[in-house]
């Protein structure tokens, strides 16, 4: 799929093709920014690779947003006002890999950090978000998704960027049972 973001601020989100085909997004100033990608999740299982770099250990999250929702410039996706749209999987310096959704914080997942590939794989007939950090499944899931919905990313500081691996739709999910698993319903 090819791969796009509904960016909520220009002047400060940058984002440029590399030569492999995969997406490479830069912050200019140090504030938050919450963005997502263009493409609606629905009729089938779609999975994402993202990297991070710079991102001061891990002041970072992925995640999903309401397909309806329209998300403003310069915020995070767990604040306040909008939280109820959006569910993150933070990086260790803002949650220590716990899964933020209408305020609440659900442990027990890895915390992303940089220059590991985080996945997130989207299975429509299950309703579920399932993560992965470095090809390891983690246990904390979100589940009970039935809209459309797309994949979002947040950073805060000016010299981190993240690179957009890879957008698929998938024959098939990739995700089996792990231990300890937990789910954030939505």
């Amino acid at each position: 799929l090819q791969i796009n973001i509904i960016n909520p601020d220009p002047g400060e989100i940058v984002s440029s093709v590399e030569v492999n085909g995969q997406l490479k997004i830069s912050k200019k100033q140090g504030k938050w920014n919450t963005f997502s990608l263009s493409q609606v999740l629905e009729n089938g299982v779609y999975a994402a690779e993202i990297e991070f770099f710079n991102s001061h250990n891990g002041n970072i999250g992925v995640g999903i947003v309401k397909d309806t929702y329209t998300i403003p410039a310069g915020i995070y996706a767990w604040q306040e006002n909008h939280r109820d749209h959006m569910a993150a999987y933070l990086g260790v310096a803002q949650g220590s890999g716990q899964i933020y959704y209408k305020g609440k914080g659900t442990a027990g997942n890895k915390g992303i950090v940089d220059n590991q590939i985080v996945k997130m794989e989207y299975d429509s007939e299950k309703g579920t978000i399932i993560f992965f950090v470095a090809g390891i499944q983690q246990p904390v899931y979100i589940s009970g998704i039935k809209e459309k919905i797309r994949f979002i990313i947040t950073m805060i500081y000016d010299d981190s960027y993240c690179i957009i691996r890879s957008l698929k739709k998938l024959s098939a999910p990739t995700s089996g049972h792990v231990a300890n698993e937990q789910t954030v319903q939505w």
